[in-house]
């Protein structure tokens, strides 16, 4: 077993490894940045997202890394969480999550390794720099997976460049980011009979060497972030945004591609999209008093495909009262076509018997993203605005904080005009209106050195339209202490998580997205690890032993066609480095 030749590796680490590589700190470093260090080095609930890049309750991959993620904690107005081109017009005003300032007075440097599920594996590389006015960070992240289910073959390379600058005299702050973005897939279709899985076979879990389409993708990305900002004074902040972004599309062996495509029978062998997208954003952010902060501002979005063109205007505002706890906010957007964008929503927070209460009320008015609007692989294909419906959500949250390790969160929405994908792939609405509640408590208990933590959801749909797992469950169950002098803080315990049947759905790399399909309706799964977390100094080492429920169980599938990987060893770490 390759795995072998890292246990004299990880031995030395752990006995050899507790000396001091790490220079002691100097009493005059803030005790911001003691805190900083302590949280990138002790273990946390983020690890398991940095390490599989997918929250593991709301999504679940389908093979390996890099994969699609199929979407089972439903969410409102969202699509596909995937590292693809393809642009959404959207109504509401999303802004890039800027981390580019670090303010610690040392460099910080974070290499994260992933193995694949099959052949291959994933490299991260970050690092972290202060300047005298400013800060920047390096971000680089390569993946390459061979031989999985969803595709043949998987490479993709992502970098991000993100900095800083604040004038020495002036109130102005710059914040920058530049990124790219570069995938190359080969797909297969997936086992269509549940005997063609040879689960006890040499190669594990892998497909039979059958390449059921000769589907490549090529998929890059380039996008430029850039962020002004002026503080006129303590209350009153300017911001102006622009955002550039180009993205190309280029798929090669589309004859007959029913199976990701079920409408399209033609004899065409290549498809190519581009995609160019340029946003302005003016913000003004002003304290009106001790108590209430309003924001206000105008966005501008134009959108290119080839020959086609959108230009969207979006205004939105909104108030937040400290005292009264709530907020206020509202947006509409309008373009040449469709002014039938609106959005509204009210949240208050209460506290009631020590218990915090958060209730949002919401109101969206919005046209189908642009993706369903051209759903054809006909670039010149337009649909008329007569036959364009506005899909309206009318939703309730409750979020419910009963102690600092439990949480309880409920939505009830109300859908009328729901745009989706049916069997054949196309884009249509929905004749009567949807109802979806949900539930979910998020809970973490502890007794010594035991822990119980984990997720448990209920979710319902009135319709298959929107195709929902209805019971979801991720559980995990450890001890955590130190051990070798009390230097290496472990965490020894099992993951258990469990999806209720679904109606079934299937995945287009054409549309970028899931249709339905009752054809893949799934049955329940239960998927259980081992795992065992080694925290030495500045290094985190994650050993698991995923699937070993298959050894009696079988094959199961997260979501037909696409069998559960079979029981596998990984082994993954975060390193951190501050010199």
């Amino acid at each position: 077993m390759r795995i072998l030749k890292w246990i004299p590796l990880l031995y030395s680490i752990l006995i050899f490894g507790q000396e001091d590589s790490i220079p002691l700190l100097d009493s005059k470093i803030e005790v911001d940045s003691l805190w900083y260090k302590n949280t990138q080095n002790n273990f946390s609930s983020l690890d398991e997202f940095i390490l599989l890049g997918y929250h593991d309750f709301e999504s679940s991959i389908m093979g390996n890394f890099g994969s699609v993620l199929i979407p089972f904690w439903w969410k409102s107005g969202s699509s596909v969480e995937q590292k693809i081109g393809d642009r959404i017009i959207e109504a509401n005003t999303l802004y890039p999550g800027y981390t580019s300032v670090y303010k610690e007075n040392f460099p910080h440097t974070k290499i994260i390794y992933s193995p694949t599920y099959s052949d291959g594996q994933r490299l991260n590389f970050i690092h972290k720099v202060k300047y005298t006015y400013g800060s920047f960070i390096i971000d680089y992240d390569r993946l390459v997976s061979e031989g999985n289910l969803v595709h043949e073959k998987h490479q993709n390379t992502r970098f991000n460049f993100q900095g800083s600058y604040t004038h020495p005299k002036i109130a102005y702050t710059s914040k920058w980011r530049i990124n790219t973005f570069k995938n190359l897939s080969q797909w297969n279709g997936g086992i269509a009979n549940d005997n063609t899985f040879f689960s006890n076979s040499q190669s594990n879990w892998e497909l039979l060497p059958i390449n059921w389409l000769n589907l490549e993708t090529s998929i890059k990305h380039k996008g430029l972030d850039w962020q002004h900002e002026y503080r006129f004074s303590e209350a009153s902040v300017f911001k102006y945004q622009i955002n550039i972004s180009q993205d190309s599309l280029f798929y090669e062996g589309l004859e007959d591609d029913t199976l990701f495509y079920p409408n399209r029978l033609d004899s065409s062998a290549t498809l190519t999209r581009a995609f160019s997208n340029i946003n302005h954003t003016l913000k003004w952010v002003k304290q009106i008093n001790e108590d209430k902060k309003a924001v206000i501002g105008l966005k501008n979005q134009n959108f290119k495909q080839d020959q086609e063109s959108l230009n969207r205007w979006v205004f939105f505002t909104s108030i937040h009262s400290e005292s009264l706890k709530n907020k206020v906010h509202f947006s509409y957007a309008k373009d040449q076509m469709y002014p039938n964008s609106f959005r509204a929503n009210f949240t208050q927070h209460i506290n009631v018997f020590g218990i915090n209460n958060r209730f949002k009320i919401a109101y969206e008015k919005t046209i189908p993203n642009w993706i369903q609007l051209n759903s054809s692989t006909n670039p010149s294909n337009q649909l008329s605005e007569e036959l364009i419906e506005p899909t309206l959500d009318q939703y309730i949250e409750w979020d419910l904080e009963l102690t600092k390790n439990i949480s309880i969160h409920n939505a009830y929405h109300n859908i009328d005009a729901y745009t989706y994908y049916n069997e054949l792939a196309n884009s249509v609405t929905a004749d009567d209106p949807i109802q979806v509640i949900q539930s979910r408590i998020k809970h973490h208990v502890n007794s010594k050195k035991w822990h119980w933590r984990g997720n448990i959801g209920y979710q319902n749909s009135s319709s298959d339209n929107i195709p929902l797992a209805k019971l979801l469950f991720n559980q995990r169950v450890y001890w955590q202490s130190k051990i070798f002098k009390d230097a290496t803080e472990t965490q020894i315990g099992v993951n258990a998580r469990y999806r209720s049947s679904h109606p079934g759905m299937t995945y287009s790399p054409i549309l970028g997205d899931f249709y339905t399909n009752p054809l893949s309706e799934t049955n329940a799964s239960i998927k259980c690890d081992i795992f065992a977390h080694f925290q030495v100094q500045s290094i985190k080492i994650y050993a698991s032993y995923d699937n070993f429920n298959a050894l009696w169980q079988g094959e199961q599938f997260s979501l037909k066609p696409y069998p559960i990987a079979q029981p596998i060893f990984r082994l993954s770490l975060i390193w951190n480095f501050y010199d």
